[in-house]
């Protein structure tokens, strides 16, 4: 199983779109085997096509997307952890199977110990 955490730092990012970018954990067993980095290419754009606002969301022109792209690309995850995404990002994500949890806030290393220890 891969799961891909967004993060602002050590913690979840508040939204997926502004994140630093993805830390990528390959599970198995209920053991972290693997672990990579995907930065969030949008984090060091200061383009205002990549400028999140309220209203982008609606039209699919928010940076999650863009990042959501620029993932699915790279690598095919099984899971996506974060606190907040744009519709579209999330919809690609579920186009390509992979399960989005949202909602989810504090470090990372607290998530990845509590999601470990209920697989095991």
């Amino acid at each position: 199983m891969i799961i891909a955490v967004s993060n602002t730092g050590r913690d979840i990012s508040p939204h997926f779109g502004h994140s630093d970018g993805c830390t990528i954990y390959h599970i198995n067993n209920s053991q972290i085997t693997e672990v990579n980095y995907i930065a969030n290419p949008a984090k060091k754009q200061q383009v205002d096509l990549f400028h999140v606002h309220e209203g982008n969301h609606k039209s699919g022109s928010c940076s999650c997307r863009f990042f959501a792209e620029f993932i699915l690309n790279k690598i095919q995850i099984d899971v996506i952890v974060t606190v907040h995404m744009g519709g579209k990002a999330y919809q690609l994500f579920n186009q390509c199977g992979t399960n989005v949890i949202s909602g989810i806030k504090g470090k990372i290393d607290d998530y990845l110990q509590d999601y470990l220890g209920k697989a095991g």
